[in-house]
């Protein structure tokens, strides 16, 4: 559950990638586009972070004696919804990037059409993994409020 925490945190990380590149044309279409270059330049960034400080946070943990050990149980439940919202943003504009790019003549200020193309599919798989994960966590949440914890540890004690 930690790295699927830490995968959420990543690529919601990632989201501060498009504060640092600027639009190369003008309007909200070249602006959804650097939107998108930023977001999946990010997520390049901060997931592989965050999930090897999860690693080293979970290995660290298990090293630790059980006295000392502290249960650290961040919400999950608004960490799923906020994912989810933020997935189903990117998708948004994923689908207006794509209509914008499919138009003819290619639109002026974008270079490579079929590699902006690309970068906005990637997006939509980011996108799409974000949706896994956030229902992932909602379908843990959910599982543990029912007694799912509870009875898998009378089942082992």
């Amino acid at each position: 559950m930690t790295l699927l925490r830490a995968l959420a945190v990543g690529l919601l990380s990632g989201g501060v990638g498009p504060l640092f590149l600027d639009p190369r044309g003008e309007g909200t279409d070249h602006l959804r586009l650097s939107v998108l270059t930023g977001l999946v330049a990010g997520q390049l960034l901060t997931v592989p972070a965050s999930l090897l400080a999860a690693t080293v946070w979970m290995w660290f943990r298990k090293t630790a004696s059980a006295r000392t050990a502290r249960r650290s149980r961040p919400y999950v439940v608004p960490l799923g919804v906020v994912l989810l919202t933020a997935a189903f943003l990117v998708l948004a504009e994923v689908r207006g990037v794509l209509d914008w790019l499919a138009t003819e003549p290619t639109p002026g200020g974008v270079g490579d059409p079929d590699g902006e193309t690309g970068l906005a599919l990637l997006a939509g798989l980011s996108a799409c993994l974000m949706i896994l994960v956030g229902l992932a966590l909602l379908a843990h949440a959910v599982h543990v409020r029912r007694g799912g914890r509870v009875a898998a540890q009378a089942d082992r004690g």
